[in-house]
């Protein structure tokens, strides 16, 4: 079983397909009607004050049994006075989109090489058991 890109291409790193994959069989659909899973990774100790690994959101839909890319984001506390969640960086598939707070919109060339390192952060965090993971199934 593999994950499909649709509207961006972008290089993904096969032990990110890997680990979603994984998060998928662990958490099966309550009802076969649900066509969109939202995986939640979130660090419990994250924090304005002490820092941590930031929460990142990743939702996957299923299309005639193949599961399709639709988006990840990346959450960082953003402000001084009252930190808020705000997205840091968002790459968005099917409306073929990468943005980044500091950069605002950037091309798919130019974002390849940033989520190429964002994903080896992310997968390496992953494996050191930093997040907690939790799932949504959805209905499209």
């Amino acid at each position: 079983m593999t994950i499909i890109q649709s509207g961006l291409r972008l290089p993904i790193n096969p032990a990110l397909v890997t680990l979603l994959l994984q998060e998928i069989q662990q958490s099966p659909p309550p009802k076969p009607v649900f066509n969109a899973i939202v995986l939640n990774f979130r660090d419990p100790g994250y924090s304005p004050e002490s820092g941590g690994f930031h929460p990142v959101e990743i939702r996957l839909v299923q299309l005639d049994n193949i599961w399709h890319y639709d988006y990840i984001t990346d959450f960082a506390y953003m402000g001084a006075i009252y930190p808020e969640l705000e997205k840091e960086f968002d790459v968005c598939w099917p409306q073929g989109y990468l943005y980044h707070f500091a950069l605002g919109d950037v091309d798919e060339q130019a974002g390849a090489e940033f989520f190429t390192l964002w994903q080896r952060n992310f997968i390496e965090y992953y494996h050191m058991g930093c997040y907690k993971v939790s799932t949504e199934w959805q209905q499209d």
